[in-house]
């Protein structure tokens, strides 16, 4: 009798799952702009949350926690500062409306080179 995995049985369900989804929504005709920025209709919630997301991840919480713990105040004191570069970064995004309709940074560098 064979024993049978069953975390084997969950990843072989995921793909047969990620085939199926990819299978059916490929047969829709989309343009590059629809690939890459989905026509821009992401709502405030969904940018935020992916942001978010992105800067803090699973791995970045966790350590957090560790360093809040072991190092206390000063930790939070470092994190408080960290966030100046967020703040920088915004400072500069507000200048990025010329190129918002850019699909990529090497057209945008081309637009501005040439």
């Amino acid at each position: 009798m064979i024993h049978f995995d069953m975390s084997i049985f969950i990843v072989a369900a995921f793909l047969v799952f990620t085939l199926l989804v990819g299978i059916c929504f490929s047969r829709q005709k989309t343009t590059f702009r629809e690939y890459a920025v989905g026509n821009k209709q992401f709502t405030t919630a969904t940018l935020v949350f992916t942001v978010l997301a992105t800067l803090y991840g699973g791995g970045g919480l966790v350590r957090n926690v560790e360093y809040v713990y072991r190092i206390g105040l000063w930790w939070i004191v470092i994190m408080l500062l960290s966030s100046f570069g967020l703040w920088a970064v915004g400072r500069l995004a507000l200048r990025m409306g010329p190129f918002m309709q850019h699909f990529s940074m090497a057209e945008t560098i081309g637009n501005i080179l040439w």
